[in-house]
C-alpha cells in the first residue's frame, strides 16, 4: 500500500509540473490520438508461458508547446481495449489510459520534425477485472486485473507539417498489474493444492495524432 501511495503521489507531481509548464505555453493544440498495442503479459511462475496479444486505443489529446525551444508537452484520455491470453482463455481489458509525456524535438525543413518523449501514465480499469473458470480437468482458475496502475512511457515520433504526428512507445509497469490463482491435484496427497502468480504487463504502442 505504501508503495502504491508513492507511486501516485510521482504521478500527481508530475502532472502538476505539467500543469505548470502549461501556464508559460506559447502554443495549445487539441487534437484525437489512435493506434494499436502489443502487449506482453510476464508471470512471476515458471509454470506459465507468457502472453502476447495486440490491443487497440483511442481518445483526444493535447500539446502544448513551451517557450523553451523544442520542449513541449502532451497529455492525452484514451480508452483502451487490449486482449491477454491466460492459459487456454482470452481475457479483455478496458482501460481508461492517461499517458502525460514531455517532449523535446528538432525540425527538419519547414514541414517534417522529430522527437523523443517520456513519462508517467496512470491506467483506470474500466470493464470486468476479475475472471473465474474450470480448465477440461474442473481445476479452478481465477485472474485479477489491478484497478489502477501506474507505469512510465518511453518513446520516439515524428511531426509532419502542424497537424499530423506518428510515435513508437514501450509502456512499462511500476509494480504488478494482475493476479494470478489456480489449483492443481497433488496426486500423493489426492488433495488440490493452490498456486499463485503475479503479473507485469510490457507494451509497445504505435500511435497516430491529428491536430485541429
Amino acid at each position: 500500500m505504501m508503495k502504491r501511495d508513492f507511486l501516485y503521489r510521482f504521478y500527481l507531481t508530475a502532472m502538476t509540473l505539467f500543469l505548470a509548464m502549461s501556464s508559460f505555453a506559447q502554443d495549445i493544440q487539441i487534437g484525437a490520438k489512435g493506434g494499436f498495442d502489443l502487449t506482453s503479459m510476464e508471470f512471476s511462475s515458471g509454470d506459465l508461458n507468457k502472453s502476447n496479444r495486440a490491443g487497440f486505443f483511442i481518445g483526444p489529446t493535447m500539446r502544448i508547446d513551451t517557450p523553451v525551444m523544442g520542449l513541449s508537452i502532451d497529455v492525452s484520455a484514451l480508452y483502451d481495449q487490449r486482449n491477454v491470453k491466460v492459459g487456454t482463455r482470452t481475457l479483455t481489458q478496458e482501460s481508461l489510459v492517461v499517458p502525460a509525456h514531455a517532449r523535446f524535438g528538432v525540425s527538419i525543413g519547414d514541414l517534417l520534425g522529430v522527437f523523443v518523449c517520456a513519462g508517467p501514465q496512470l491506467s483506470y480499469n474500466l470493464g470486468k477485472s476479475s475472471f473465474q473458470w474450470e480448465d477440461v480437468d474442473q481445476y479452478r482458475k481465477h485472474f485479477t486485473f489491478q484497478e489502477t496502475t501506474l507505469s512510465i512511457n518511453l518513446g520516439a515520433g515524428a511531426k509532419f507539417g502542424g497537424n499530423l504526428e506518428g510515435a513508437v512507445y514501450y509502456n512499462v509497469p511500476l509494480g504488478k498489474t494482475a493476479d494470478f490463482t489456480w489449483d492443481t491435484l497433488a496426486s500423493e496427497l489426492q488433495d488440490l493444492d493452490m498456486h499463485t502468480a503475479k503479473s507485469r504487463t510490457n507494451s509497445w504502442r504505435i500511435s497516430v495524432s491529428y491536430y485541429f
